[in-house]
């Protein structure tokens, strides 16, 4: 389908997300973010000095000339590396930011009409004018939110599957580019662009752009990812024992009915309850292998010490960089993800998982059913206290 950037009043429901622009079409919302949301996000001195630390992943391209004189260095930097990019034509990108600047994690309660449980991260990228990526398109979906400053934008009219890369480059960047629509954003702007259209953008003038990125796995991470599990487990970790098989598999022949029987081993485990409960830990795992993985506290608080913290007031908030994948279970049974672990949910707890998702402070006085899911939420690190 080939069609023109849409242009939107307001950010789109969940209902006209879903039928008209999710892996469909992009769109553009003018100062879809409010000015003062927009001030809390992290600046670019303080994106400079996330990138001079040594957990974040940073990077620092600089585009001059033809694009095979570009260049992509890694962090950490220091104060030399940004003295020496000079006043144009160069980008700083820093992935994860929302595990790092708790205010930046607020930007995604804008984003609850789409997928949050197929969130990556918040990529945050400063630009000088003249810097860029250059054209390409990737394999996630992305909404890009302007900071201070102005880019240029183009974007494509339809999926591309242009593979004709420049060669010997640290990132992609399409050698024949592509035709689109051309749109300048200022702070508070939101581009939506689904997988495989194309985009390409260029500043203007000194630029942060806020990227929030939502990646699904590959199948062949979907089967690994399950394979591990299962070889967790040595009652889920079945061997495969041929049994069935008749004269037609003699010798060194693989008959349909082993084919069947093994295709039917394997549908038999997705079709488990086994496979549900990795689903939801999986989609709700780090996807840094060095911090974002909240396992339990080094002080775990027990049910009397964290019933003494509420009886003075507390109350307990939902990081929004910590993610929630909720589902039923073929069998009724009610799941919940949680940054690699699973919980089973009762009837009682839902009110206070609702009321958790919308990532406002909880009085657990209101819920004082859900008291033991509370507990074990707060000792994994998916929830805070506030005083």
């Amino acid at each position: 389908m080939t069609t023109s950037l849409i242009h939107l009043d307001a950010m789109p429901s969940a209902v006209e997300f879903y039928a008209h622009y999710w892996n469909k079409r992009p769109f553009v919302v003018p100062g879809a973010i409010a000015p003062d949301d927009m001030a809390r996000l992290i600046s670019a001195d303080e994106l400079a000095g996330l990138a001079m630390e040594e957990t974040p992943r940073s990077r620092l391209l600089k585009t001059a000339g033809d694009a095979q004189d570009w260049s992509c260095a890694y962090g950490p930097f220091d104060e030399a590396d940004f003295d020496a990019a000079g006043e144009t034509q160069w980008s700083l990108l820093v992935q994860n930011v929302e595990q790092f600047h708790p205010d930046t994690a607020e930007l995604l309660s804008h984003f609850n009409f789409a997928p949050r449980w197929l969130l990556d991260d918040i990529m945050v990228g400063f630009s000088a004018p003249g810097g860029t990526v250059g054209p390409h398109f990737d394999t996630y979906h992305v909404f890009l939110v302007q900071g201070p400053g102005k880019r240029r934008w183009k974007i494509s009219r339809a999926e591309i599957d242009d593979t004709d890369y420049f060669e010997g480059m640290d990132f992609k960047v399409l050698k024949n580019g592509f035709d689109g629509d051309e749109i300048e954003v200022t702070c508070g702007d939101v581009l939506y662009v689904p997988p495989k259209f194309g985009h390409e953008g260029t500043t203007v003038e000194d630029a942060l752009t806020y990227s929030v990125g939502l990646l699904g796995p590959k199948l062949s991470e979907l089967f690994t990812g399950y394979g591990q599990y299962l070889a967790e487990f040595e009652e889920l970790d079945q061997r495969y024992v041929a049994d069935g098989l008749g004269v037609d598999s003699a010798g060194f022949t693989v008959s349909r009915d082993a084919v069947k029987g093994l295709q039917d081993g394997l549908t038999g485990q997705l079709n488990a309850k086994s496979f549900e409960r990795w689903l939801v830990e999986f989609f709700t795992g780090s996807s840094h292998e060095d911090f974002g993985v909240y396992t339990e506290r080094d002080e775990l608080l027990s049910a009397d010490a964290f019933r003494q913290q509420l009886s003075h007031g507390a109350r307990l908030l939902k990081p929004k960089y910590v993610k929630f994948a909720l589902t039923t279970c073929s069998s009724g049974e009610v799941l919940l993800g949680c940054d690699g672990h699973s919980f089973v949910l009762n009837a009682k707890d839902m009110d206070v998982l609702h009321a958790l998702m919308r990532e406002h402070p909880v009085n657990v006085s209101d819920h004082p059913d859900a008291f033991e899911l509370l507990l074990a939420l707060y000792n994994h690190e998916a929830l805070e206290l506030l005083d």
